[in-house]
C-alpha cells in the first residue's frame, strides 16, 4: 500500500547513517565492549532496510504553496 508524504525537497533528509556514527562515536568515547558495537550495527541495519522500505512505498506530493511565485 503506498502512502502519501511531502516531498523530500521540502523536508530534511532523515538518514539514519548520521545518528548511527554519532553512536558509534559515543561508543568509542565511553570505550564499551565489543557486544555493544554488535547491537547498534544489527539497530543501524534495521533502521536502514526500514528506511529503504518507507522510501520506495511512499508517494511524494508537494507541499501546497511553497515554492510557488
Amino acid at each position: 500500500m503506498k502512502k502519501v508524504a511531502i516531498k523530500a525537497s521540502s523536508l530534511p533528509t532523515r538518514s539514519p547513517v548520521g545518528p548511527g556514527l554519532l553512536l558509534w562515536l559515543f561508543l568509542e568515547h565511553i570505550q564499551a565492549p565489543g557486544w555493544a558495537y554488535g547491537v547498534l550495527w544489527a539497530v543501524i541495519a534495521l533502521a536502514a532496510i526500514a528506511w529503504i522500505h518507507c522510501f520506495c512505498t511512499t508517494t511524494e506530493r508537494d507541499v501546497p504553496g511553497f515554492g510557488e511565485k
